[in-house]
């Protein structure tokens, strides 16, 4: 049988990052405290109507925006939680054929903590998968570099 070959467009995206404080406070800054830091302004469905993000760090905790006018919209659910160490939930859309996945790991270091992320599954969602991905492509780095500007704040 022949291997399948990926289009290179839909390989998953990674981004490491690092922060100075502890992987428990990284951990918590990147999940519950999402709303302190994730730029809505630059990565959001609900645009001008964005209010805040939330991922609930729990298996089956959702991933999700709220617009000013209290509607939600839910983006995925989380389906690994180790805390401090990693968190894995789903990202779809209504016009996608499937879900991607977000995997983030958190390793200790002697400065503070590496931050991994990988987006992957972008085969899956169909027709418009090489264009989403290269839009997560271009838009992950800063959302990251969001994150570690905000944990410099913390500290």
């Amino acid at each position: 049988a022949e291997m399948m070959t990926t289009d290179p467009r839909l390989m998953a995206v990674h981004e490491s990052v690092h922060v100075g404080c502890p992987v428990e406070e990284a951990f918590a800054l990147f999940t519950t405290g999402m709303g302190e830091w994730w730029p809505l302004d630059k990565a959001s469905y609900g645009g001008d109507r964005a209010k805040d993000i939330f991922l609930e760090p729990q298996v089956g905790g959702r991933f999700f925006e709220r617009f000013v006018d209290g509607d939600e919209l839910q983006v995925g659910t989380v389906v690994v939680c180790e805390p401090p160490w990693r968190i894995i939930f789903t990202w779809t859309t209504a016009d996608w054929e499937g879900e991607t996945e977000v995997e983030v790991t958190f390793t200790p270091q002697d400065d503070g903590t590496r931050v991994d992320l990988s987006h992957r599954g972008f085969d899956r969602i169909g027709p418009l998968g090489t264009d989403v991905a290269a839009k997560f492509r271009g838009g992950w780095p800063g959302v990251m570099h969001a994150f570690v500007q905000r944990s410099e704040r913390s500290n």
